[in-house]
C-alpha cells in the first residue's frame, strides 16, 4: 500500500517544522559583554511606559527567571499559561503597580509577539510540501505555541492558513504536546482516526511522543542529525528536513 492512500490527512508542527525563524530580524540585547538575540531588546519604549527607572536589562533578568520557572513547572503538567502571564509576572517581580500590570503585561507581549511574527520565514520548499500534503488530503496544524492570536497572524502572513483544515494552538488549550490531546483535537478537526494522519514534527520530546500517545504515525524532523535518542523508539519515519517528506507523499 502506498503512503498516499495510507494517510488521509497531514498534522503539522508549526516553529521550526512549516515555519523558520530568522535571527538576524531579532534584536541584540547587550548584558554586560555578551550580545543576547532577545525581543525584549527592542521593548525599551513600552518599558519606560510602565516600568520607569527599570532597564531593558534588568526586565530580561527578570523575565529569564519567569519563563525558567514556568518550563519548569509545565515540565510534569504540560500546561500552557499565555504569553502575558510570563511578562505579568516579570512585571510583578520589577515593581510594576497592582493596577497596571494586567494591561502592561498584554502590551508588552503584543510588542514581543510582533518582533517573532515580523522574524518568520515560509521556505519555498516548504510551501511546495504543504500544497502536496493539501492535495493529498486534509491537512491541519498542531503547535506549542503561548499566543494564539500571533498563530494565527503568522499563518495569515505566510498566507498558510487557507491550505488548514483545522488549527491546534496550545495556549487556546491550556496544554502543550507532548500532552496527546493536542494531537486528539486535531483529529477531531480533521474528522479522520488516528491511523489515517501522519504527524510532522521536529521535537522528538513534544512532537513524537504526542503523536505516539495519540495512536498517530509520526514524522520526525532530525535537524541536527543526531538520530532517535537512546532508549526511545523510533518513529515511522526520520527526515532531515521538511522537504523529505514529498517523498512520502509521492509513495
Amino acid at each position: 500500500m502506498g503512503v498516499a492512500s495510507r494517510y488521509r490527512g497531514v498534522l503539522f508542527d508549526l516553529f521550526g517544522t512549516l515555519i523558520t525563524i530568522e535571527p538576524s530580524r531579532i534584536p541584540v540585547l547587550r548584558v554586560g559583554e555578551r550580545r543576547i538575540s532577545a525581543t525584549v531588546a527592542g521593548l525599551g519604549p513600552h518599558l519606560a511606559r510602565w516600568l520607569p527607572g527599570v532597564s531593558v536589562e534588568q526586565f530580561w533578568e527578570q523575565l529569564l527567571t519567569v519563563s525558567t520557572e514556568m518550563a519548569e513547572a509545565r515540565g510534569s503538567d504540560h500546561t500552557e499559561l499565555p504569553s502575558r502571564e510570563r511578562f505579568r509576572r516579570a512585571l510583578e517581580r520589577c515593581g510594576c503597580d497592582d493596577g497596571t500590570q494586567v494591561e502592561a503585561a498584554v502590551d508588552l507581549s503584543r510588542a514581543h509577539m510582533a518582533t517573532i511574527i515580523g522574524a518568520t520565514v515560509f521556505p519555498a520548499s516548504h510551501a511546495g510540501v504543504l500544497e502536496k500534503a493539501r492535495r493529498a488530503g486534509a491537512v491541519g496544524l498542531v503547535s506549542n505555541f503561548d499566543d494564539t492570536g500571533a498563530a494565527y497572524e503568522i499563518l495569515r502572513r505566510h498566507d498558510i492558513l487557507p491550505h488548514m483544515d483545522t488549527v491546534v494552538v496550545s495556549e487556546a488549550l491550556g496544554l502543550r504536546k507532548p500532552h496527546p490531546a493536542l494531537v486528539r483535537v486535531g483529529l477531531r478537526g480533521l474528522g479522520l482516526d488516528p491511523a489515517d494522519v501522519l504527524f510532522v514534527g521536529d521535537t522528538f520530546h513534544e512532537d513524537v511522543a504526542a503523536a505516539r500517545a495519540a495512536g498517530v504515525d509520526c514524522a520526525w524532523i532530525d535537524t541536527h542529525g543526531r538520530g532517535v535518542p537512546e532508549g526511545e523508539p523510533a518513529p515511522r519515519y526520520v527526515l532531515r528536513a521538511l522537504s523529505d517528506l514529498s517523498a512520502i507523499l509521492d509513495a
